[in-house]
């Protein structure tokens, strides 16, 4: 029994794995033979996304998570709560933005929306809208509650590494960046009960961080993100993983269960 219910997680964990390094593979097969277009690597990553999305939805109808993960219509709760990843990391990486180079020309901001926005379907749905939604289902004692959240939060977070593109310290950074963050939308979606409020801002979010280089031909090689640097990001974006589990302790694991219907099993 338990080997049956571990293994959706494992084979859609080898299939998320499976399309990211197809993605990076052909990604630096296009590197080698000097082909950087902006435009090319974005569709590659828009394709790889809705894979991923077409994967990640497919799992969620199989498993009866329409619900549980926020996707089937239903009041927003607490829907304040979503301002602070909005405001807070959409201007931190405004402030943080560099446009000299950016080539901001119509055809080129629109691909980057559409590409945001698959980066938002393809995460969140995988992340937190089948893996968390169907881990919770199976264990909804509510001291796995934390176990559970912060697991797959880190799972997200070192999917990052595969890249590798940052040297040591951009990685580990890299990883705590999205850990953190994984935190506070898994606790966001389990308050607010919808996802696409969550996937909007996830679009926000990573738009807002690659506006300074787009149309800008892909580097072969990137420089090495410093000690100093992955510190100060780690530091900047720890209040998401502080607010993350100072929501899920004072919106969530002192709520009786029948006070909160979203985590009731579906038959």
């Amino acid at each position: 029994m338990e080997q049956k219910l571990w293994k959706p997680v494992w084979s859609f964990s080898v299939l998320l794995v499976a399309i990211l390094l197809i993605r990076t593979l052909i990604k630096h097969v296009l590197m080698e033979h000097l082909i950087l277009d902006y435009k090319i690597h974005l569709l590659l990553g828009i394709t790889a996304n809705l894979a991923l999305i077409f994967i990640a939805i497919f799992y969620i109808r199989k498993h009866d998570l329409l619900m549980l993960s926020g996707i089937k219509k239903q009041p927003i709760i607490k829907p304040l709560l979503l301002l602070f990843p909005l405001v807070y990391l959409v201007l931190l990486n405004v402030v943080f933005s560099d446009l000299e180079t950016a080539q901001l020309t119509i055809t080129n901001v629109l691909m980057l929306l559409i590409y945001t926005l698959t980066i938002g379907f393809a995460e969140e749905l995988s992340l937190r809208g089948f893996l968390q939604t169907y881990l919770l289902k199976h264990f909804d004692d509510k001291k796995k509650y934390t176990i559970i959240i912060v697991g797959v939060a880190f799972f997200f977070g070192v999917l990052h590494l595969i890249k590798f593109d940052k040297g040591l310290y951009g990685e580990i950074s890299q990883v705590l960046f999205a850990t953190f963050i994984g935190v506070l939308f898994g606790v966001l979606l389990l308050i607010t009960k919808r996802i696409y409020p969550l996937i909007l801002i996830h679009a926000a979010i990573d738009f807002a961080a690659k506006i300074d280089s787009v149309g800008v031909p892909v580097a072969v090689q990137t420089s090495a993100t410093s000690l100093g640097s992955a510190v100060f990001i780690t530091l900047l974006v720890l209040p998401c993983l502080l607010v993350g589990l100072f929501l899920l302790k004072k919106h969530v694991l002192q709520l009786k269960e029948k006070q909160y219907p979203v985590m009731e099993k579906v038959n």
